[in-house]
């Protein structure tokens, strides 16, 4: 289970009873500052990829020994590129690049000289758009294969190491690196090069710079000449400080490619192809006939139709763990604020103050007994919300194909 998982789950724990038991204005302002809380760490997850918070990242090594990588992105270039690859194979090291796919597919000859180098290449998506973070589903996928497909027609390999453009992620990208087979690496020294002078660049990696990093810098950006000194200097300067120069694989114990196998040819959106299929009908209800494809075409529903999911279930008596968490629950709603107003009546008509602590310590015993009780009938109420939201989908889809084909048969 990710962070991003851990995070919402416990944001929903925690604001339903706040929800249900404080009293307005103390409850709006509690949910509002959750919410900004959730809101802020989801934000920060999505910038900072070493806090792993939606995908695990592989940012720095183990540091037990003074050992640095060099990474390249956003190339190739046909002469900065090249010109790097002079400085690398005269220093003797080996780098990682993570080109661009579209710009790979241009450029094959240099992506060919990469590998010959020696030099690992990663996937760095196909186009590197600012929008790429907003994709999700088959469209992330298939930016992510047609990266994987143009390298590998290239070289013959199958990268394993994947860097997301900008070091930006998403809930979705953790599905889509696990049926493409990768994993993600990013750095811990990023002198953001592009946009600084050579000396200012070399002086921000030497300041960041500790056993087992990964330091970013990219094969563009600036004049082919000015990168190469760039490079050469720094490569220099690391070495004075008794760093050794090595190879992705051998810094992080991880493999760069995965072993031969078919990687699947990307697919046209299941948007299209639903908006395609829906004109078989006609003009009329192609909306209906569009938003229907769509659904079907998602495993959740495919899945549905396939088993035709129906509310049998529903017949037979619930188990008695999810009896018991029911009454629970809603026990807990008469031992919370009814029993508060209740032990307060009582020490006034009594003049006992010491009954006002039992009202307090009822309400707090009252949580304990609503979160044994979801304990216990959550499961089943889950399965049951499922069943009922699979037939309902099912339902749809099926009613709005099937008028499709009565409207064909009319025609």
């Amino acid at each position: 289970m990710s962070r991003f998982h851990t995070t919402t789950i416990f944001l929903v724990l925690t604001v339903v009873p706040a929800g249900f038991c404080l009293a307005n204005p103390l409850r709006w302002l509690t949910l509002g500052i959750l919410l900004v809380v959730y809101l802020v760490i989801f934000a920060l997850g999505m910038c900072i990829l070493r806090l792993n918070f939606f995908v695990k990242a592989t940012c720095r090594a183990e540091p037990n020994a003074k050992h640095v990588a060099l990474t390249f992105d956003d190339g190739p270039d046909p002469v900065i590129t090249l010109e790097l690859l002079k400085v690398l194979e005269r220093h003797e090291i080996k780098a990682a690049f993570f080109p661009i796919g579209a710009i790979a597919e241009e450029h094959p000859e240099i992506i060919k000289q990469i590998d010959q180098q020696g030099h690992v290449i990663g996937n760095h998506s196909y186009r590197h758009a600012w929008w790429n973070n907003f994709l999700v589903g088959r469209s992330l996928e298939r930016e992510i294969g047609m990266a994987q497909s143009a390298i590998k027609a290239v070289t013959g390999k199958v990268p394993a190491f994947y860097r997301p453009p900008v070091g930006l992620t998403n809930p979705h990208l953790q599905g889509a690196l696990r049926k493409c087979g990768l994993s993600v690496v990013g750095w811990d020294v990023r002198p953001f090069d592009t946009r600084a002078s050579a000396e200012a660049v070399i002086n921000r990696v030497l300041k960041k710079i500790r056993d087992g990093s990964i330091i970013l810098l990219h094969d563009g950006g600036r004049d082919a000449t000015d990168l190469a000194h760039l490079a050469d200097q720094l490569v220099t300067e690391i070495k004075a400080r008794g760093y050794t120069l090595s190879g992705l694989e051998e810094l992080t114990g991880l493999t760069a490619y995965q072993s031969l196998c078919e990687v699947s040819d990307p697919v046209p959106s299941a948007y299209i192809q639903a908006w395609q299929e829906s004109r078989a009908g006609g003009p009329q209800g192609r909306l209906c006939r569009f938003f229907a494809l769509l659904l079907a075409s998602t495993a959740y529903v495919k899945k549905a139709i396939e088993k035709q999911t129906n509310l049998e279930t529903f017949k037979t008596r619930p188990s008695p763990r999810f009896l018991t968490g029911v009454g629970l629950v809603l026990s807990s709603f008469v031992l919370g604020w009814p029993m508060v107003g209740l032990f307060t009546i009582l020490a006034a008509y009594f003049k006992a103050p010491v009954l006002l602590l039992a009202g307090p310590a009822s309400y707090g015993f009252s949580h304990l007994i609503w979160m044994f009780g979801m304990y216990l009938a959550g499961r089943d109420s889950i399965k049951y919300i499922d069943i009922v939201f699979r037939w309902g989908l099912r339902k749809v889809v099926e009613r709005a194909l099937n008028q499709k084909s009565r409207s064909l048969r009319r025609q």
